[in-house]
């Protein structure tokens, strides 16, 4: 059946008041949406039909209530498939998922972080790109998410960005090569709508997403959309300053957040330990300065590497002092706080006890609620499905 523009965003609505707040009603997406009941019944009733949503079960009443009872609404996984796959500087990775975000496919690349532009081409990314989608082709995906270091230049088909290697990537090469729709977006802000619309925890709440990786950023979900979406400057929290008279970051400004706490500066700060002191651990985990990574620092860490220490718990304190004034900045129900630093416990415990040593401003003030996500190499590409997701199932927002 062909629907008006009018229907087809209505049944937009309400699909993506179903991703973000089901298990759902009819009567409570009527009065959330504004959408008449008779409209959404209808509208519901055409999506069941289609196997894209169904019928959960009753709502149990806290109470006996008259009445006709509520019956819930959830969607219906295994009805479209989509691919997802997240560029970065440590790996390229891909994913297969079907619309409720179950993975059925992946394949992670690890890259040569030290001689990115020999280990990462166009034509090494589209090649392994065709591979993937030609494995999955059984399932006839309807298109592809990238998650992007940096933001996506709609009129240049490019990747805005300081840094001069993805500068200089050129993404074009994808839509020449490949035939699927494509769509890209930040990578921060790809895992923010992947939490939204994959969580189904019956709530649609403001949060924050904390991204630690290589630099920093931090998205924003206010009223179920991604905040100042165009503004690319809105969550480059890594160059807040945190201490005036700090190193000098490669923006040009001293002291930001990222030269005490991204994984770039962390890495670059071991680099230097490694070859002035003897007595680091470092030296027993590799052989070079250079393939010095996350992993080897935290197995460093882990042996009781002094140096090594002072560099991650400095990090750790910078992180919680920011968190803690983003909590007085922004209204959010969660932060969310990801990265690879945080695959150990004892950085996730220290973050929680500097951050419970902020002093509460108001005696009704509640507790924050910071969570920290379970980092893996795929998070990035099943974040960049649930962009295609969004794109194609629920608003139909132009990609290639």
């Amino acid at each position: 059946m062909k629907l008006t523009k009018n229907q087809q965003k209505l049944r937009f609505k309400i699909l993506d008041k179903i991703y973000a707040k089901g298990p759902i009603s009819r009567i409570d997406i009527s009065k959330e949406t504004g959408i008449t009941p008779a409209t959404v019944s209808e509208i519901t009733g055409n999506m069941i039909h289609e196997n894209l949503i169904h019928e959960i079960g009753e709502v149990v009443p806290e109470q006996s209530t008259s009445g006709r009872k509520k019956i819930l609404l959830g969607i219906s996984p295994s009805h479209s498939f989509y691919i997802g796959t997240e560029l970065s500087p440590k790996y390229i990775s891909f994913c297969l998922t079907d619309n409720v975000g179950k993975i059925f496919s992946e394949k992670i690349i690890q890259l040569n972080t030290y001689d990115l532009n020999n280990a990462l081409t166009e034509d090494f990314y589209v090649n392994e790109l065709q591979y993937f989608i030609s494995s999955c082709q059984n399932y006839h995906p309807k298109g592809i998410g990238v998650a992007i270091p940096g933001h996506f230049d709609e009129i240049n088909k490019s990747i805005i960005t300081n840094n001069s290697f993805w500068k200089n990537f050129n993404i074009k090469v994808l839509l020449d090569r490949i035939d699927l729709p494509i769509y890209f977006e930040n990578n921060v802000k790809c895992m923010t709508l992947s939490e939204r619309l994959f969580s189904f925890n019956g709530t649609d709440n403001n949060f924050i997403f904390f991204h630690v990786g290589r630099g920093m950023f931090c998205s924003y979900m206010y009223n179920g959309e991604l905040y100042a979406k165009d503004n690319f400057l809105v969550g480059e929290i890594g160059h807040i300053i945190v201490h005036p008279n700090g190193e000098l970051c490669e923006c040009g400004k001293r002291g930001c957040l990222q030269t005490y706490a991204s994984e770039a500066w962390i890495i670059k700060k071991s680099q230097i330990l490694f070859d002035s002191s003897e007595t680091t651990y470092l030296k027993q985990l590799v052989t070079e300065k250079n393939k010095i990574t996350i992993e080897t620092i935290l197995k460093a860490y882990i042996l009781g590497d002094e140096g090594v220490n002072n560099i991650l718990h400095s990090a750790i304190k910078y992180l919680s002092i920011n968190i803690n004034n983003l909590s007085m900045m922004i209204d959010s129900n969660k932060i969310i706080v990801h990265g690879e630093l945080f695959n150990e416990p004892l950085l996730i415990n220290l973050l929680k006890e500097y951050l419970s040593q902020n002093i509460s401003l108001l005696s009704i003030q509640k507790e924050k609620n910071v969570i920290v996500k379970s980092y893996h190499n795929y998070n990035g590409a099943l974040a960049a499905s649930s962009l295609c997701i969004s794109k194609i199932l629920i608003n139909l927002a132009g990609g290639k």
